[in-house]
């Protein structure tokens, strides 16, 4: 049986984040680790931070609600004899350890050891693991180097922010980077910003330690490492005042927008066999007032076109719903409501497999991944099983590529994460009502740009394509489509084509669907309309 990792953590009191517990738990638990030491920092820490910026992050922090706190305070609890207090000699930014504690190390002989306390290291310690020491940035040390995490790219109004992984060197943010994850940033709010923020980074963090132990991890490699930007730090007090106003203003125009405005999808077609031609020219399908249609999903069966999307009435549980294609009249029929149920419905993939009609409808919240079957297509059917249950999968877009089946799938792995960023690659047995089984290359990403299925995979000139959403910034921002290059049991690959962004009209906000069926295509997009 092959040794465990040795591992040991370091820490600024035996007092510790829910964020940094969750991942000492992840390897206390796991047989591929062995915690054999903690180092708690006994240096006397003071926060630089500004008046007027505490207050501003308390006034947030009070009127923000989230579902999960990664902040909370808990107890490590081990055994007294791996644990070993230490007060590093401090110099300007940086902390070196002294010979006590090098020996303490050294006798330990870890193979790894993860920061989650201290500031920067400097010395023999650097040498000491040999898979080195691992530390999370909470920001795209590309973009943005320093601090507070999660709180500039707020104040700079930027779509993404990232969180980094690094095996770290004496250079601040700048180790060799094992993986990153990005997020959609939370405009409005710097609290809520950071816990989706750290949620993502304990989950990159579990997934890079899962591959450590399969001997599948590969650092990130790039010709160069150049940071352009400035070094952030806390704003002093004049910075924050004007944040603070800016910032209030933000808020007050959501409120105004969300008082006399609604936000509503619609349906544009166009019957073409060319994928790329002007969206400005295709014909649209507008709801009545507080009704959306999305996720357009078109099928062309017995020489007539069928248009299954998702409905929602009056902010209600999205259902799904059929619209015939009239021939005669040359435009789209009433819709007919086909699935409803007491959970919310969306994404209606459907699909043919042995001369039958099934439907994978997004039914995420649920936890379970439910399929059914028609008993008399378009407009009956019926629930057939629960492909998977106990997970909280998102647009489960299954398919077939060289005689075998796959499926993309989306998931919220704990509360506090988004469902628009884990993308998960399933290698399906037996057709697409066979098992699961994990893809060896999944999770793909960790990235809201192409972590959410957009649509069923196509092919044009011989070549395939994924759809998948630009979740930034805002969800369902945009499509973009992936070519996939390389896909089998064991390997997968694909690079960025082409995007569709939702500026064909004035008044769109958003694009989160692309379809086709027989020369037909569909896009969906969102716009504002006036409530009164």
């Amino acid at each position: 049986m092959k040794e465990p990792i040795k591992v040991v953590v370091l820490v600024d009191d035996e007092r510790v984040k829910k964020w940094v517990a969750e991942i000492i738990d992840f390897v206390s638990n796991s047989a591929s680790f062995s915690v054999v030491g903690i180092v708690v920092n006994d240096a006397v820490r003071s926060s630089s931070s500004s008046f007027l910026y505490r207050v501003l992050s308390y006034l947030d922090r009070k009127f923000t609600k989230v579902k999960t706190n990664p902040f909370a305070t808990v107890q490590l609890s081990f055994d007294r004899t791996v644990i070993f207090h230490t007060q590093p000699v401090q110099k300007q930014f940086s902390d070196w350890l002294d010979e006590d504690c090098l020996h303490y190390l050294r006798q330990k002989s870890p193979d790894l050891i993860l920061r989650f306390g201290f500031r920067i290291l400097r010395g023999p310690i650097l040498g000491i693991p040999r898979y080195g020491i691992w530390s999370l940035h909470h920001g795209d040390n590309k973009v943005n180097r320093g601090g507070p995490p999660g709180f500039w790219e707020v104040v700079r109004q930027e779509a993404i922010s990232g969180v980094t992984l690094q095996q770290i060197t004496e250079d601040l943010d700048g180790g060799t980077v094992l993986g990153k994850a990005f997020i959609k940033t939370d405009l409005l709010s710097f609290y809520r910003n950071q816990v989706h923020l750290f949620e993502t980074g304990v989950r990159l963090f579990q997934e890079k330690l899962f591959q450590l132990a399969k001997g599948e991890l590969i650092a990130e490699k790039s010709a160069f490492d150049f940071y352009s930007n400035p070094l952030f730090k806390p704003p002093t007090n004049r910075e924050a005042f004007f944040i603070s106003i800016h910032h209030f203003l933000r808020i007050l125009k959501r409120v105004h927008f969300t008082l006399f405005y609604s936000q509503q999808w619609y349906i544009s077609h166009s019957k073409t066999t060319n994928s790329e031609e002007s969206l400005f020219r295709f014909q649209h399908l507008i709801p009545p007032k507080g009704v959306s249609w999305a996720d357009p999903f078109p099928i062309y069966f017995d020489a007539k076109l069928w248009l299954f999307a998702e409905e929602i009435r009056d902010k209600g549980l999205g259902t799904i719903v059929c619209f015939p294609y009239l021939e005669d009249e040359k435009c789209f029929g009433k819709p007919q409501t086909v699935i409803k149920d007491a959970f919310h419905m969306s994404y209606p993939f459907v699909f043919n497999y042995e001369d039958c009609w099934y439907m994978i409808p997004e039914t995420g919240e649920t936890g379970n991944v439910i399929i059914y079957k028609s008993t008399s297509f378009p407009y009956v059917w019926e629930l057939h099983d629960v492909l998977i249950s106990g997970k909280k999968m998102y647009d489960v877009t299954p398919f077939e590529f060289e005689g075998s089946w796959y499926c993309f799938a989306s998931e919220r792995a704990k509360e506090g994460c988004s469902p628009n960023d884990l993308l998960q690659l399933y290698v399906l047995g037996d057709g697409p009502l066979g098992s699961w089984q994990q893809h060896p290359c999944s999770p793909l990403k960790i990235d809201v740009r192409g972590g959410r299925s957009a649509g069923k995979i196509f092919q044009k000139n011989g070549k395939t394509f994924r759809p998948a959403q630009l979740g930034a910034p805002k969800y369902g921002y945009a499509v973009q489509l992936y070519e996939i290059l390389k896909l089998d049991s064991h390997a997968y690959e694909e690079v960025l084509v082409e995007t569709i962004l939702p500026h064909w009209s004035p008044d769109n906000l958003a694009t989160h669907t692309y379809n086709q069926a027989n020369g037909w295509q569909f896009v969906d997009s969102q716009r504002l309309v006036r409530k009164i």
